[in-house]
């Protein structure tokens, strides 16, 4: 296993070095595509813009899809490492560098080693799972070259485990994850005159105020929700009062119920708090990724398939309220995404989505050896 980790280390260090965000990933998947084709994988599909899915056939058996994504992010990078990103203001803060490289390692092996294992494997490397919405796994499940797969499986790196540790959950895993905009219109005026107008600013922060009890009021205390306002804007200088405020916000669910409830609660506050005030709305509710929600079978899949490879395996009592586009292969079909553990003891750790965020190499060939794994135990 020396050489494949050699070849792992080496991908991702190059992958790290030259990011690319979103649907825009065009030198990322020329490079994948490169070394799918020194491997001689049975089949090559582009789907989307730039994300692939390489077919291995090895006769009868089990269809098995294993994912990977390679978009980065818009994070000036923070690490000082020899392999820092050479593309400004882009940075491999999220791992996928990672995923990719242990999926690349797998599949070199698993076709190396064909009579090791039985069955189908498709590699599926996706762009944009960062986003912009719809994210890339929208347009390489409808595309239909997935239809045949019985279950998929993903990883994704966390320092928040040791190295050496697999952390899953059985069933909810990852939150949906829904955006707000919200615009206000009110007159502006001079805001030494503040009657002869009506101020939007006014009308942001009650609705900001007004919506912190749709969960600790409106939402089963035994159901999970989150409601954030990351961002507002207004106002040009201080002593204006400006024409329109606008808000934008995420909503973090796991059921369909509370997701349709605090959508219609967000609407009725919007409107209402526009009626008191004497001004307008206009309110934008975005559904993104649907929660994503681990089988069981596939869980234990993972687990049997990683028993021998980790020196711990456990298994999370709360699901996490980040969210991945994972969902829509699970939506498809069953599957199971597991964490894997990347913390590095002579380091100062940082979380993912950090400009200093860096993992413990180490940990990637397990991840790598649990792909082949699930593939090889059938």
């Amino acid at each position: 296993m020396k050489e494949l980790n050699d070849y792992l280390i080496k991908v991702r260090r190059h992958l790290h070095m030259f990011p690319e965000t979103g649907f825009n990933c065009v030198n990322t998947s020329a490079f994948i595509e490169e070394e799918l084709n020194k491997f001689k994988v049975d089949k090559i599909e582009h789907v989307g813009k730039h994300s692939l899915v390489a077919t291995v056939y090895n006769g009868i058996g089990k269809i098995v899809g294993l994912r990977a994504d390679f978009d980065a992010l818009n994070i000036t990078e923070e690490t000082k490492l020899e392999f820092s990103s050479k593309n400004d203001g882009v940075m491999h803060a999220c791992g996928h560098d990672a995923h990719t490289s242990m999926l690349l390692a797998a599949c070199k092996y698993l076709v190396e080693n064909k009579d090791k294992w039985q069955g189908t494997v498709k590699f599926i490397f996706q762009e944009a799972e960062e986003g912009p919405d719809p994210g890339g796994a929208y347009y390489i499940v409808n595309s239909g070259v997935l239809s045949d797969v019985e279950e998929f499986f993903a990883l994704h790196v966390s320092p928040g485990f040791d190295t050496g540790e697999l952390a899953i959950n059985y069933g909810n895993a990852l939150a949906a994850a829904d955006t707000i905009n919200v615009e206000f219109e009110g007159v502006g005026t001079h805001a030494a005159y503040p009657h002869l107008g009506v101020d939007p600013i006014v009308m942001q922060a009650d609705f900001i105020i007004s919506i912190q009890s749709i969960v600790s009021r409106k939402v089963d205390p035994f159901k999970t929700a989150v409601v954030t306002i990351g961002m507002v804007k207004s106002g040009t200088t201080f002593n204006i009062i400006p024409n329109k405020a606008y808000l934008s916000g995420t909503v973090r669910t796991f059921s369909n119920d509370v997701r349709d409830l605090i959508e219609k609660k967000l609407k009725i506050i919007a409107d209402s708090v526009a009626i008191k005030h004497d001004g307008k709305c206009n309110f934008e509710y975005i559904r993104g990724y649907d929660p994503t929600v681990n089988s069981f079978d596939s869980v234990d899949r993972m687990i049997e398939a990683g028993k021998d490879i980790f020196d711990k395996i456990t298994i999370l009592k709360e699901a996490s309220m980040g969210a991945e586009d994972f969902s829509r292969y699970i939506n498809l079909k069953k599957g199971s995404i597991a964490w894997l553990g990347v913390k590095n003891p002579n380091i100062d750790n940082y979380n993912i989505h950090n400009s200093k965020f860096n993992l413990n190499e180490e940990a990637l060939i397990k991840g790598c050896k649990l792909f082949i794994n699930i593939v090889m135990k059938g």
